[in-house]
């Protein structure tokens, strides 16, 4: 089986991550399970995983038939709750925040660097022991780097005082009619002045115009500020998922 090769089955789907080899150092790959899985494809995904020195499943929805053969059959261990909100927009909001805006093909910028470098104190990758913790502790920092420079990447950007005070970036599925939240971040000399709230509403009026009318964003379940922070702007828990890290043994 080619290295490169994905595989997909009625409920899960199995895909290198060409993105996480390259930051991380190590052959890596995920799986989506997406319902039950039978007992044949439990050993066609094992197979897959083999393959590969890190692998994240994803047990989408927490199927607890799913849970309970990943701890029977592999060492793989918890690493994260993942919970979904989304947001659907019936008529274009009437929002109007001043020294807020959306661009993509962004050119780099060391103010939203220095914002990306001192947030985001949540994640999976600071569960996993066996990850470099250093580049677990900056992989939002490059998340946010690499999207620099990309047409498909967009930056809403609020501004105070003449500084970014924070950013959302987000990409857009155009064809499905969503828009995804990857990160969300403001400076903490902004915090608690409605700085999240103009990044949110900007980005509503931003993707209706581009006749996108659901926003999707997912956070940790242990992120309650974040939670919170999306049930107050309309956002709707929509599923939770377990995650976990198996590694191949050596």
């Amino acid at each position: 089986m080619s290295k490169l090769t994905k595989l997909n089955g009625k409920n899960f789907e199995c895909f290198p991550l060409s993105w996480d080899t390259d930051y991380f150092g190590v052959k890596s790959a995920r799986v989506n399970l997406k319902g039950i899985v039978k007992e044949d494809d439990k050993d066609r995904i094992l197979e897959y995983c083999s393959q590969f020195q890190f692998t994240t499943i994803s047990n989408m929805n927490n199927i607890k038939e799913n849970n309970y053969w990943i701890g029977k059959k592999t060492n793989a261990f918890l690493t994260d709750m993942n919970i979904q909100f989304h947001k659907v927009l019936n008529y274009k909001p009437n929002h109007q925040a001043e020294n807020a805006y959306v661009v993509n093909n962004c050119l780099r910028n060391e103010q939203i660097v220095e914002i990306a470098r001192k947030s985001f104190q949540h994640s999976r990758f600071f569960n996993d022991s066996k990850l470099c913790q250093e580049k677990a502790k900056n992989i939002y920092l490059h998340w946010t780097e690499c999207a620099f420079g990309q047409e498909s990447k967009y930056f809403v950007i609020c501004e105070r005082d003449k500084q970014i005070a924070g950013y959302i970036l987000c990409s857009l599925n155009e064809e499905q009619h969503y828009c995804v939240i990857e990160l969300i971040a403001v400076d903490e000399k902004y915090q608690g002045q409605r700085v999240g709230k103009s990044l949110v509403q900007i980005l509503e009026t931003f993707v209706i115009d581009k006749g996108i009318n659901i926003i999707k964003v997912g956070t940790q379940v242990n992120n309650i500020s974040a939670a919170q922070f999306y049930s107050k702007m309309g956002f709707i828990y929509v599923s939770c998922g377990s995650v976990y890290h198996l590694w191949r043994k050596s």
